[in-house]
């Protein structure tokens, strides 16, 4: 399926900082269609260097991306969203967007700033996760769309669907959150903290200013180096890496590799800085070191924080056990606070060696999503049926 990225303008957004933003663009994909009554919206927020492109396969993002490789040619969640896949797109219409401050089309660090005709670089202001949902929130009312059958989110998109949970949980059915969690822990604070200065101190990065120059690629792929050890479960790499150490022709450094697992992530991280900004990367980031809804919104309880949810809302919350990055104890922290609440919640525990990837490599065992969504489905169903009787 041939997917097509659309954009929509939005012309102005307060930040949490108190700056504006103005003339946003938002780069978006859609699947399905949306019903008559607008009652099966399902929107879906990605990774941190995640896109909008979900399913299906886009060749001519582009025309409009010069980090557009053939990585990403096929969705991200590719296996998971489709026609009688998990997120059905036979009976959902699923959106997603890419996050304000991104790469891939909404308006970021290396767009340009129409004052100056230039990328606005260093100028880009500080962003936080409630500015990207708010922005989502604009974009679906520019769309016609004023409630979500669901929100769903792994990582941080995990992160997202909390913070649109939060501020506009009366629109919203039901909040499906995979490896996630309602605060940065503070082991990953210092992975962030050390990604943040790996590219900061690339000589390259110039404060940001680097457009017109040499790229911080050697800080970007330190960075990608740090946190793929979280993402992916140690074993799975040691899987991946080929046989043989394998030195590539461009490698400057006095360090010779001499395994094939060193070998791997070099190779990984010189791929990662071909398909991202590091600006970009960082404004996300420093994003994530805000990221608290413990303090923003409950003075330091998680279970008061949640006590300002919608009670109609229902949610599903999923944990990986050999996830590294997001620990099991932060998705219980979440189910706690949600039963404490008396917040309709569900828990799953998804076995997996895969680490915190599986929910993009394991499709197979996330069954229990389709369950949960066609649930809802059936229970719209009732309702109208029940209408239906009463009129006749």
């Amino acid at each position: 399926m041939q997917a097509i990225t659309q954009f929509i303008e939005i012309p102005e957004l307060k930040l949490c900082s108190g700056k504006s933003l103005k003339d946003i663009k938002v780069a978006f994909e859609s699947l399905g269609n949306l019903s008559p009554e607008k009652d099966n919206a399902v929107l879906v927020f990605h990774a941190l260097s995640g896109s909008a492109h979900i399913s299906g396969e886009n060749n001519e993002f582009g025309k409009h991306c010069k980090y557009w490789i053939s990585e990403n040619h096929v969705g991200w969640w590719n296996d998971f969203v489709g026609n009688s896949l998990l997120v059905d797109s036979g009976k959902n219409f699923v959106v997603c967007m890419n996050i304000l401050g991104g790469c891939y089309g909404t308006t970021g660090p290396g767009s340009i700033d129409k004052k100056t005709g230039r990328p606005f670089a260093s100028n880009f202001p500080e962003i936080e996760v409630e500015d990207m949902a708010r922005l989502q929130k604009l974009v679906l009312e520019k769309l016609g769309i004023e409630r979500l059958k669901a929100v769903i989110g792994s990582s941080l998109g995990g992160y997202l669907a909390l913070e649109f949970a939060m501020l506009f949980g009366d629109s919203v059915q039901k909040v499906v959150l995979i490896g996630s969690a309602a605060k940065t822990s503070n082991l990953n604070t210092l992975h962030n903290l050390e990604q943040i200065f790996a590219i900061e101190n690339d000589p390259n990065y110039n404060k940001g200013e680097y457009y017109e120059g040499k790229h911080p690629d050697n800080g970007l792929m330190l960075a990608r180096m740090i946190a793929v050890k979280t993402y992916l479960d140690i074993d799975t790499i040691a899987e991946r890496a080929r046989s043989e150490t394998v030195s590539p022709s461009d490698y400057v450094y006095n360090y010779n590799l001499s395994t094939p697992v060193e070998s791997y992530m070099f190779h990984q991280a010189k791929k990662f800085v071909k398909r991202f900004d590091a600006n970009s990367y960082l404004a996300i980031t420093k994003a994530i070191q805000k990221f608290n809804l413990f303090q923003k919104y409950g003075n330091g309880s998680l279970e008061n924080a949640f006590s300002k949810l919608s009670k109609q809302l229902q949610f599903l919350v999923v944990s990986i056990d050999s996830d590294v990055c997001f620990f099991t104890e932060e998705q219980e922290a979440l189910f706690n606070a949600l039963q404490a609440n008396n917040i309709e919640c569900e828990f799953e525990l998804v076995h997996s060696n895969k680490g915190h990837d599986s929910f993009l490599l394991e499709p197979e065992k996330y069954s229990f999503l389709k369950e949960f969504l066609e649930r809802e489905c059936k229970a719209i169903e009732e309702i109208k049926a029940k209408a239906q009787v009463q009129l006749e």
